[in-house]
């Protein structure tokens, strides 16, 4: 049964006409419909048991009021703490405009394809929102601002690095700087490891030129056994740090690049036989839920990931008003400290 015909039952039940039908389910606090008729409408669709197409009534309005989420990955979207703070900022700022959130499932498996699949699925969403992963490499990302580009629709980039366009981005500068690793340098760390999440991501390989770069400045001629992956996941971290330690036992500090990998650090490093930060300092990175109940708390890096996810929906809320301006917005992470990193001195 098609959304007008539904509108046409409904009407029919109600002894009201079609446009009055729609007129009311578009806005319940209207003039236009008489209380009389809202009852008789309103009890019609719960008889019939009618439900909206949004996607249907837009073709009227032209606003479906849904925001496409476009995150080329096909990993489960909510298991990642980055993610979901990223998404609570962008709910709560759009859902109090009136706006839902669309997720698109996707069997591709490069980013490009993804996006491609998720934006033919998504042809009625009235803006989007587009995020880098592990998956994307820099031609990847430029080639999916282009297809967003192509729906001629609003959008907003996220957790994404700059790039030279005159598009809406929110960019989140200790995405890319190894942060944590100047706070160990700078608390006489000379042994220290770095657990990326995943391997191939274009925010991967800033943080490892960073890694290089700032090492190198400290006279520490580091190679790539240095650099771990623990894939954002408790398990491959505990698993891949367990095995560190016993190939660089003089480790003294591991720079962790989410909360979670480093409270999967900290367990390693106890089972190991030593402890934190007595024996090995660990810093972590975006002051989640880990990182208050890993014990000890864990010195974190905050990236302020909800304030993030508030900017891209103003930025997102202001085109889908009509303000043609592009903005960049640049949000500087916070450090916290805490217990789990200490300060060692440097023997002659």
């Amino acid at each position: 049964m098609g959304s007008m015909s539904s509108i046409k039952e409904v009407a029919k039940h109600a002894g009201v006409s079609p446009a009055s039908v729609s007129i009311y389910l578009n806005n319940k606090n209207t003039k236009r419909v008489g209380t009389e008729a809202k009852k008789r409408i309103e009890k019609a669709v719960l008889e019939l048991n009618y439900h909206k197409n949004v996607f249907a009534s837009s073709l009227s309005t032209q606003k479906s009021k849904l925001i496409g989420i476009i995150i080329p990955t096909i990993l489960p979207l909510f298991n990642n703490d980055y993610t979901n703070a990223l998404l609570s900022g962008i709910q709560i700022r759009l859902s109090s405009f009136g706006y839902g959130l669309l997720f698109f499932p996707s069997s591709a498996k490069s980013s490009i394809e993804i996006v491609k699949e998720q934006l033919e699925k998504s042809a009625g969403c009235d803006g989007y929102i587009l995020f880098s992963t592990g998956f994307c490499d820099m031609k990847h990302i430029l080639k999916n601002i282009t297809e967003i580009e192509k729906t001629k629709k609003p959008f907003v980039t996220l957790n994404i690095p700059e790039v030279d366009a005159a598009i809406n981005q929110v960019l989140i500068k200790d995405l890319d700087t190894t942060t944590g690793v100047r706070y160990l340098l700078d608390k006489g760390h000379r042994e220290i490891l770095l657990l990326l999440g995943r391997s191939g991501g274009e925010h991967a390989k800033y943080l490892r030129k960073d890694f290089f770069r700032i090492t190198e400045k400290h006279d520490l001629n580091f190679n790539d056994d240095r650099i771990l992956y623990g894939n954002y996941s408790a398990i491959d971290s505990y698993n891949v740090i367990k095995s560190a330690l016993r190939v660089f036992p003089a480790t003294t500090s591991i720079c962790c690049m989410s909360d979670l990998m480093a409270s999967a650090a900290i367990k390693a490093i106890k089972d190991s036989g030593k402890s934190v930060p007595n024996d090995i300092s660990v810093i972590g990175r975006n002051n989640s839920l880990y990182s208050t109940l890993s014990e000890p708390a864990l010195t974190t890096i905050d990236l302020h990931m909800h304030e993030a996810g508030l900017s891209a929906a103003n930025l997102l809320l202001d085109s889908l008003s009509g303000d043609a301006a592009t903005k960049k917005i640049l949000l500087t992470g916070s450090l916290i400290e805490r217990n789990s990193v200490q300060s060692i001195t440097q023997e002659e």
